[in-house]
């Protein structure tokens, strides 16, 4: 453990020793790098020794007085593009930043399905990605985030080790072994529908919950979150004897790679340690708060496994995610900043006995109910999972959907694909007429998830009737109209509800237009939670 904390404190020293040195610029600032187009850039930066730095930008010329040992110029609002060199200089020394261009920045955060990598679909699914190598994309470049869990806000970013020099061009040599799947699918489809550089910053971390990254405080905001911070002052108290067993867990995981075993990751710190990313608010303050001062387009997320451990849990992620989202804006000091959420994809064994206990669904419909909120959009992935992988490899789909949901919500493309999702139903008989709306050109019902089954051409799958009794039976549809699906449930009139994919892992195959899956629903969502 002291290994550990030596190797984190050393790697932040290196990271901000040269900024103590004469002048330096904060480290989310480097050759390369995008900033946001439309809109005035606060560069930043320290100073040791110097009463004022001047900046020169554009054939501009602009002066900072140092104010304990920090700096700020206001760069002015620039158009997309452009190829520039901004010097900073002070009284003994300059620093020059070269190949500047103004774009979008879009925060890809999250959990490790943010995270993951092409290369690693590459080794896992070569067949899946044998035409998606790694180009020269000059419009699309990447800043990486370091992984700091700490107890207190930082002003300055840490750069991820192998992403020393701050933000990268997209190419072959970008560490592609390390480059989001996610947010480099959905650079290289909005890059291409706007003709306009986009910004990636990957701050995301594997295996954490939402309270993670949501910023000091927020939890004692409500008392519906009392137990969370219950919790995690337990899991202090417990640490001193969850130590021993931790660090004897990371002993025999050390035996075992060393003997040439083939290992998992190595064990995560648990809650109560003052490693741990799990904890409340610590990646936020490590891997967020220090972005807030730099000018962003909007937020990808992708998250939620985390979160999904319970019915009730996934029912809360609601507020969480709302609350996340109000503060980040707040911080940003942007009300509106757009925000796009990945919906969990299907996940778990398919069974042919419905399984009542799945708690996916519910998380799925808390982040569905994120459009709540202005400028929030969530994409719907149900069929790009995996039965027997958390980590499916179908990123493409996810983030050109996630491209889809920047152009219509974002850039007004009314033209850009959107999922089919509920907008009502009408009880007629033993039967019952389902309507959606983004349809597109029409509904069509496509060969099911799992395809090594009985089924007509035609039917629509993936539905499920609950009768009065609350007994749970499985129903088919049929497509009747560009937006209307008959669901048939014989022996049952106006049943408690219909649902549509509410499995963790569904067999469904109801589309829209340009592949893009029906969001799952339910008709009683007007009761948030049940018990059923």
């Amino acid at each position: 453990m002291k290994i550990i904390l030596q190797q984190t404190i050393l790697g932040i020293l290196a990271i901000f020793t040269p900024l103590y040195a004469e002048i330096g610029i904060a480290p989310i600032f480097s050759d390369n790098m995008i900033l946001q187009r439309d809109v005035s850039i606060p560069l930043r930066g320290t100073a040791t020794d110097e009463k004022e730095v001047t900046v020169q930008f554009n054939g501009s010329t602009y002066a900072s007085v140092v104010i304990k040992n920090r700096w700020m110029v206001e760069l002015p609002a620039m158009p997309a593009g452009g190829s520039f060199e901004i010097l900073i200089k002070g009284a003994k020394n300059t620093v020059t930043v070269s190949n500047v261009t103004f774009g979008d920045i879009w925060l890809c955060a999250g959990q490790s399905n943010m995270d993951s990598s092409i290369e690693t679909y590459k080794r896992k699914f070569p067949e899946l990605y044998e035409g998606h190598p790694v180009k020269y994309h000059e419009q699309i470049r990447i800043f990486r985030a370091a992984i700091l869990p700490v107890d207190e806000p930082q002003e300055f970013v840490k750069r991820e080790y192998r992403f020393d020099q701050g933000w990268y061009p997209i190419e072959p040599r970008t560490r592609t072994h390390l480059l989001t799947a996610t947010g480099y699918f959905f650079g290289l489809h909005l890059a291409e529908a706007l003709d306009a550089p986009i910004g990636l910053i990957q701050s995301a971390c594997g295996g954490t919950p939402i309270t993670a990254w949501m910023p000091p405080g927020s939890l004692e905001d409500r008392d519906e979150y009392n137990s969370i911070v219950a919790d995690y002052q337990q899991a202090v108290q417990d640490w001193p004897t969850n130590k021993i067993k931790y660090e004897q867990q990371v002993k025999e995981w050390e035996v075992k790679k060393a003997s040439g075993e083939q290992v998992g990751w190595r064990p995560s710190p648990p809650l109560g340690s003052p490693l741990s990313s799990k904890r409340p608010y610590a990646l936020h303050n490590g891997m967020i708060a220090p972005l807030y001062e730099l000018p962003i387009k909007g937020v990808l997320w992708y998250q939620g496994e985390g979160n999904a451990r319970t019915r009730q849990s996934c029912v809360q992620y609601e507020t969480l995610l709302k609350d996340l989202v109000a503060h980040w804006r707040a911080n940003w000091g942007n009300e509106s900043m757009p925000f796009l959420v990945v919906q969990l994809p299907g996940f778990g064994k398919a069974t042919e006995k419905i399984n009542t206990s799945h708690n996916w669904p519910w998380m799925r419909e808390s982040q569905k109910n994120i459009e709540d909120i202005l400028n929030c959009r969530t994409v719907c992935t149900i069929d790009s999972g995996m039965q027997r992988d958390i980590h499916p490899p179908y990123k493409e789909n996810i983030g050109k959907r996630l491209a889809y949901a920047a152009q219509s919500m974002v850039y007004k493309q009314s033209s850009a694909p959107q999922s089919p999702e509920y907008c009502a139903h009408q009880f007629d008989g033993e039967s019952t007429l389902i309507t959606l709306k983004n349809v597109g050109s029409g509904l069509s019902a496509s060969d099911p998830l799992i395809k090594d089954m009985n089924y007509d051409d035609g039917e629509v799958l993936g539905f499920t009737v609950i009768n009065g009794d609350d007994r749970y039976i499985r129903a088919t549809g049929e497509i009747i109209a560009k937006n209307k699906v008959r669901v048939r449930h014989p022996g049952i009139s106006a049943p408690k509800s219909i649902r549509y994919g509410w499995e963790n892992f569904p067999n469904l195959n109801l589309f829209g237009s340009d592949n893009m899956p029906a969001f799952p629903f339910r008709t009683d969502q007007t009761s948030p939670f049940d018990g059923n």
